[in-house]
This record gives structure tokens, sequence and C-alpha cells, in this order.
């Protein structure tokens, strides 16, 4: 029986095929040596899953397959205060994860501290692998038996408020308005410090309270968050006083057991997620300004260095005595040597 010439041709380009396919495979690990979970409860779809999942892209793929991270999406293994614990635990191996300062008040360093900062350039310093609120707050996850591997920030918070008040970049005077603050104390510190009335409000309740006047603005995020509130708030003022931030993190008693090599990888793969998130996150802060503003008829005000120079240093020298009650002297020392700014 004769094989016609097309008929061989397709044999051998299946062949072909069949060994590229199989050497492409060969590069990689039959099956994982490491298969965990990561938590992450922003949306699928934004930047945060997209970090998250291009992580897990090059972590599998620098590893030969031999590290294979799942990605959880939207909160679903968890809300993210229960992943703290979970991570700590081991029950989950990893997280994009806000520190938990309920469990831990020190952790407020990584939560929310008020005026560590004044600008984003100054935030994406501190921040940095080198910067020094990186390295004490990495210390501050060791303690809970996790990894920090990196940060990624959401945006420079402010303040959105139904009218802009008087001598709003005049901390000392009382702007006789109620806003919500973050049901924690040192954002009900700080903004009394600026002159509001601080209501703790739990962000799920935020809406209605705006609606029905129970405050009238809110704090606690970048321009993005006050896009959510774009249709019962009028005025958006850059205050400056934290910068949202969301961190790789790891089980540090599975980090312990990983080779150098692996540590490496998973370590590289975040800072250059991170890098990314760095480079984007002043653009997204000015692009939901801008909408607000163009779309909805806001009010932005941007407050100049010397406007947020005054209005830090009054904060720091009215809440940081304050904050040392909650997170030590030992650790305040530390802020105070490592900040360069003098103790009042």
């Amino acid at each position: 029986m004769s094989i016609k010439k097309p008929a061989i041709i397709l044999i051998v380009v299946f062949f072909m095929l069949s060994g590229f396919l199989f050497l492409g495979r060969s590069t990689f690990a039959a099956e994982p040596e490491y298969n965990w979970r990561m938590s992450q409860i922003h949306p699928e779809g934004s930047d945060y899953d997209i970090r998250a999942k291009e992580f897990a892209r090059k972590v599998f793929e620098r590893s030969n397959g031999r590290i294979k991270i799942d990605v959880y999406s939207g909160g679903v293994l968890g809300d993210w205060t229960e992943v703290f614990e979970m991570i700590m635990r081991g029950t989950i191996e990893m997280g994009l994860q806000q520190a938990n300062a309920n469990f831990d008040p020190q952790l407020n360093l990584a939560y929310y501290f008020p005026y560590l900062f004044t600008t984003f350039e100054e935030a994406k310093e501190v921040y940095g692998p080198r910067g020094w609120t990186f390295r004490v707050n990495q210390s501050l996850w060791e303690k809970h038996n996790i990894k920090a591997l990196d940060v990624l920030p959401v945006g420079m918070a402010g303040l959105s408020l139904s009218k802009l008040p008087d001598k709003y970049d005049v901390p000392t005077v009382q702007k006789g308005v109620k806003v919500r603050v973050m049901p924690i104390k040192p954002c009900e510190w700080t903004y009394e410090a600026l002159g509001y009335i601080p209501t703790p409000i739990p962000y799920a309740e935020v809406y209605t309270s705006l609606q029905m006047g129970i405050a009238d603005g809110q704090m606690g995020g970048p321009p993005f968050q006050a896009w959510q509130f774009r249709d019962v708030q009028k005025v958006w003022i850059q205050y400056n006083d934290y910068i949202e931030t969301w961190w790789f993190v790891i089980n540090k008693s599975l980090w312990d057991k990983l080779s150098p090599e692996d540590q490496q990888i998973l370590t590289q793969a975040a800072q250059e997620e991170a890098r990314i998130q760095w480079d984007k996150a002043e653009e997204v802060d000015e692009e939901y300004r801008q909408k607000l503003e163009d779309e909805y008829g806001w009010t932005i005000v941007m407050l100049s260095d010397d406007q947020l120079n005054s209005i830090a240093n009054h904060v720091r020298k009215v809440v940081w005595p304050k904050m040392e009650t909650i997170v030590g002297t030992e650790l305040m020392n530390r802020i105070y040597e490592e900040s360069g700014i003098p103790r009042p």
C-alpha cells in the first residue's frame, strides 16, 4: 500500500508539532512541588487582581512549574481581617493583604499612621525596599509569622465633602463639619486635629450616612474612593494624610523552608509588580480627580507643599504623642528617629 505525498507531509508535521509541545512541557515540573492559595479582596479585573495574577504567573514560570499559586479574588477566602490570621497560622499560604491593626496596634504603622510623609514621591521612597517605613513594617509583620515581600499603593488619601468649608487649609480653625472616619482612633484623632468633627462609620454604611446627612463628608481612601460617592458629594480636598497600601505576604514558617533561589524568585516577582503599581498610582489618582471635576462638576482642591507641611506639622505635634499610647514608646522612638522628625 502506498502513502501519498500530502499524507506523508501531514504525518511529519504532526510529529514535529508533538515534539515541540513535548519539549515545551518538559521544561516544567510534572507536578508542582508547592501549590499555594493566595487571597486578595479586590474585584476580578482590578489592578490588584491583575498584579496578583501576574505575580503568580511569573513565579510559576521562573520556578519551572515547581511553585503554583492559585489566586482567589474578590475576598472569596474571607475578609482581609480574617485572612491575616489564616496566613499567620499557615492555613492560607499567601495574600495581597493589609495589616490588621486590630490584631496588633503596632501594625497601625502599616495601616493608618498620619503624615509619615506629605507627597507621593516621599511615600514611594519610604515604602521602597530600602525605605525606612518598609523595613520597619517588614519587622512588624514578622512578629506575627508573616513575611512581607513588597507593597502596592492604592493612592494618596483625602476628604470628600458636600461643600467646601472655610479655612480648610488651617487645621486650628474648627470647621463645624461632621466627617465619616474609619472606625479606628488614629483617624478620629487626625481629623479632629484638622478641625473637623469625626464620626466613625463602617465603610458599608457610608453612602447611606452621606445621603441621610449623618455625615457631611468621608475620608479613608484616594480619589477612587471619592468616585464611589460622586452623586452625594461635591468637593475633594487632597490632604495626603496617608497612602493606602496592600502587601504581598507569605506565611513566614513556609518562607523559611524555601531555598534561597525560590525566595529570590518570589521577592523579585513581588518587586516587579510593586514597581508597576507605584508608576500607575499617581496617574490613577489624577484620572479620578479629573473625572469628578469634568463629569460631575466637583471642586478639586490641591494643597500646596507649604500648606501640606503646615498641616502635617500640626498633626504630628497633636496626634503623634497619642499614637505612642497605641504603638508603644520603643516603636515611636524608632519612627521619630527614622523619619528625622523631632519629638515635640
